[in-house]
């Protein structure tokens, strides 16, 4: 009875540790596509930490514990083969070893994966690391040309301007002088009739003062004409 009860339980751990064996086999698979994808997105400059992100980013967890797992199910399968009966223990030690063979195998190519995954990852941070100080080594030696382009950008607007103003100032100057030409013009036309204007005020003056002497001789006139009738009264 002890028997059947060992083999039972035997089954069950074996099909557990099948069931768990079949599960590492399809996650090793998914966490090996990581290696492809990040081969092919290194060589074109793409790969980063998120590459791992989501659904990825948690399979070396699962696999840490299927394996886990299934080390735990092939232990509790070697006790059950020690309580067995000599003729069943024996067949059965040739299975268990063989579960242990695959769990071997298994842990071997997930550390050899992980390791894979590490170091394209640290040869991805190094490659943009060294992309980083060649940008920078770039911008370093196109900064001062950038300077320069500027400079003799702005020295060039300061001479349009410069030549901007001159002409404004060369067209003013030339109004002005223009202008300047017809006071002269109308100055010396007022010269020429200067003469003129000069005889006509003398002899307005020169009349002036005869009217003054006449008028100055009637008052005299007028004055003695009555103190003299005064005097006859």
């Amino acid at each position: 009875m002890a028997a059947v009860s060992g083999l039972q339980q035997w089954e069950e751990l074996r099909r557990r540790a099948l069931r768990l064996e079949t599960e590492v086999d399809s996650k090793l698979i998914a966490y090996n596509k990581v290696i492809t994808e990040a081969s092919i997105s290194i060589s074109t400059s793409e790969f980063s930490g998120a590459q791992e992100s989501g659904k990825q980013s948690s399979l070396p967890e699962e696999l840490e514990s299927c394996l886990q797992q299934l080390s735990e199910a092939n232990e509790s399968m070697g006790r059950c083969v020690r309580e067995l009966p000599p003729g069943d223990s024996t067949r059965m030690m040739h299975v268990l070893q063989r579960h242990r063979d695959v769990l071997h195998d298994y842990d071997k190519e997930f550390r050899k994966i992980r390791a894979t995954i590490k170091e394209l990852r640290e040869r991805e941070e190094l490659l943009s690391s060294v992309r980083q100080d060649i940008g920078e080594y770039r911008n370093a030696r196109t900064d001062p040309l950038l300077r320069e382009r500027m400079a003799a950008a702005n020295s060039l607007r300061t001479a349009d301007q410069t030549l901007g103003n001159a002409a404004a100032t060369f067209d003013s100057l030339r109004s002005q002088r223009t202008t300047y030409s017809g006071i002269a013009t109308k100055l010396a036309g007022l010269r020429s009739r200067l003469p003129t204007i000069d005889s006509l005020m003398n002899r307005i003056q020169k009349r002036k003062k005869v009217e003054s002497v006449i008028l100055g001789l009637v008052a005299g006139v007028c004055g003695i004409v009555i103190v003299y009738f005064a005097v006859l009264r």
